[in-house]
């Protein structure tokens, strides 16, 4: 669990000073029953945080809350809502008496304090994470009370040259142009669109506008930094920044060479740009030691947590600009908080203050009811999808899916389409005539020669999962398929590498260029021995598979890993049975991969749960963000 270490939260001394506190209506619990007396099914960490606090004088509730406040971050909270504690994990009755022994413990502060754990307004906090929250919102509050800068919107209007005019819609707005309007007047700006919505063309134009008007007045350009929470998505945001300097080329007043020559030739990951290593928590770069950048932009912005999210604002200077790139909708991130969702939620949906209105001009159509506070001014969201038009079944069930329709879910899904298409089961025989189908899409990579081509087809089509493990889990599909094409061409499944295995990476690893989601694939050379080919930034790459960080075969991978990556065909599958993660933005995620068609395997119920429950993250983030505003 990152970040949720005991680390020097609880190096103070044990409290002696007076008796150990037990609340009058407890009875003396034996310290191994602590933590266990309510519910086994803590983790070692949680149970070990509520025996330290039993140690240093806490009572039973106090110790299982210590407990709670761990098991909460691991859920992906940033603290425990006091008035939201499954009844499974502290019964109703001594939930009752909580906030009084709360109250009455040395341990458990208030903000400002610096306790083990930090209550404020029913949400309990473990002390770090609470100084991340309220960090970040201070940082994010400081960049967005920046003086506005100064923006010529003639620049930027459609048909100006950047922004080309929507022929289907002449007079409409141009979100695009809004979008680096907002990142050009201030210092922090959110940019929020699904698939196919421009983010990346919008940034690319953007940075153009500051590089170009930097040299027009002979001044030094802007110093830029691309960065992603992953590495896999750092090389796909390069590879994207890339081809939108190349399709400016056409562009006659566009000089590809002055401009390209400042914009970055690498992407990293946000921990390398930090500077953040294994050893500690603490960044090289921080409030003390800003960034040099004077524009940091972060794609995938929805896969950061609050930690990293606390420590990437931290390294900002006051005079630079901090953009972020993601889509509301998609997954939070795998650790604590939602930070992307909570901003962007809090913010609305293109509603401006007064002020900014009257800023963008004739670059908003028409007027909108002015947002109250400044938050809204800071975040665009893209509202035109280039990949899925008004007549993609896929676009119109991803607008449903979002919208919580079930009932217009099941009718596009039902209804029957090119695009897509349903499948009502996903039980063990349904999936087992999956995999002999995948078997024979597949065994085009077992006859193939060519990486090129091998890595080509594996970008053609993938299996999306719910979950890992389990009928309906990616390891029990990669094991499937691989075992059909051993029974077909006639090798051992339990081989760790053959001819055209595909392969998915599952950590960083700096010394190879390879990172946490790279995909490739395992063919023999002329001389029979086994390489495994990767497309890097200046073509393919081979590697002994001995070199390889970890990896796993990926013929299906989990929706978590997908983040990032698109395919034509998507086939999604959703497990039978009842799972957490089966949320609204997990099926979100999973169909949006998809450019040309998707395949959906789901019991009817599974697919009402997943499009009606929606992920809830208890924080303290949104309300933080917009005091004072």
């Amino acid at each position: 669990m990152n970040e949720s270490s005991t680390g020097d939260l609880f190096d103070s001394a044990p409290v002696e000073s007076e008796p150990v506190k037990t609340h009058e209506h407890a009875t003396e619990t034996p310290i191994d029953a602590v933590a266990l007396a309510e519910d086994a099914s803590l983790s070692d960490l949680d149970n070990a945080l509520a025996h330290w606090a039993h140690r240093h004088g806490a009572d039973r509730l106090v110790a299982r809350a210590f407990a709670l406040a761990s098991w909460a971050v691991a859920q992906g909270h940033t603290c425990l809502a006091l008035d939201a504690i499954p009844t499974g994990l502290m019964s109703a009755a001594n939930q009752a008496e909580l906030p009084t022994a709360l109250a009455a413990s040395e341990l458990i502060g208030e903000p400002g304090e610096i306790k083990p754990l930090i209550l404020e307004n029913d949400r309990l906090y473990l002390q770090r994470y609470h100084a991340y929250e309220t960090r970040l919102a201070k940082r994010l509050r400081e960049l967005m009370a920046a003086e506005p800068n100064p923006v010529n919107v003639d620049t930027l209007k459609p048909g100006s040259g950047l922004f080309a005019t929507d022929k289907a819609n002449p007079n409409a707005t141009n979100w695009q142009a809004v979008a680096a309007f907002a990142a050009l007047r201030h210092h922090f700006t959110v940019i929020s669109g699904g698939p196919g919505t421009g983010k990346t063309y919008t940034i690319v134009r953007l940075l153009r506008v500051l590089i170009e008007a930097a040299l027009d007045k002979n001044e030094t350009p802007p110093l830029i930094a691309l960065a992603a929470p992953t590495g896999k998505a750092a090389a796909r945001m390069l590879e994207s920044v890339r081809k939108g300097l190349d399709d400016m080329g056409a562009d006659t007043n566009f000089d590809p060479t002055a401009v390209g020559e400042h914009i970055p030739q690498t992407a990293r990951t946000l921990h390398r740009l930090l500077g953040l290593t294994g050893a500690t928590t603490r960044p090289r770069f921080n409030a003390d030691n800003p960034l040099p950048y004077d524009v940091v932009i972060v794609d995938e912005a929805s896969m950061v947590d609050l930690p990293m999210m606390a420590k990437l604002a931290d390294a900002i200077r006051n005079d630079a600009r901090l953009i972020l790139l993601g889509d509301r909708y998609q997954l939070a991130s795998v650790e604590s908080g939602s930070v992307l969702a909570e901003i962007c939620a809090n913010a609305g949906v293109n509603r401006f203050t007064a002020e900014q209105q009257t800023a963008a001009g004739d670059l908003l159509a028409e007027a909108r009811e002015p947002a109250s506070h400044a938050l809204a001014d800071h975040v665009v969201t893209l509202q035109t999808s280039r990949r899925f038009n008004a007549d993609s079944t896929i676009g119109r069930l991803a607008a449903a899916v979002n919208a919580g329709d079930v009932e217009g879910a099941e009718a596009l899904l039902n209804n029957g389409h090119d695009d897509l298409a349903y499948i009502p089961r996903s039980d063990a025989a349904a999936i087992s005539q999956l995999m002999d189908r995948l078997a024979d899409d597949y065994a085009r990579l077992i006859e193939t020669t060519d990486p090129s081509l091998a890595l080509a087809q594996l970008g053609q089509q993938c299996v999306l999962t719910a979950v890992r493990k389990g009928p309906a889990g990616s390891e029990t599909i990669n094991t499937g398929i691989t075992e059909h094409l051993a029974r077909r061409f006639d090798f051992n499944p339990a081989d760790a590498w053959y001819h055209g295995r595909p392969v998915m990476v599952r950590q960083n690893d700096y010394r190879t260029g390879l990172y946490n989601g790279d995909v490739g694939v395992a063919l023999y050379n002329d001389s029979g021995q086994i390489r495994v080919w990767f497309m890097g930034d200046h073509g393919l790459r081979a590697f002994l598979p001995s070199a390889l960080p970890a990896h796993d075969s990926v013929y299906a991978m989990t929706i978590h890993k997908s983040q990032g990556s698109e395919f034509d065909s998507v086939t999604l599958v959703l497990p039978d049975y009842d799972v957490p993660v089966l949320t609204r933005e997990l099926f979100y995620t999973g169909l949006s991969r998809a450019r040309e068609r998707l395949v959906v395997f789901a019991e009817r119920e599974a697919l009402r749960r997943a499009v009606s429950r929606q992920v809830a993250r208890v924080s303290g983030l949104a309300g933080r963000v917009t005091v004072g505003n």
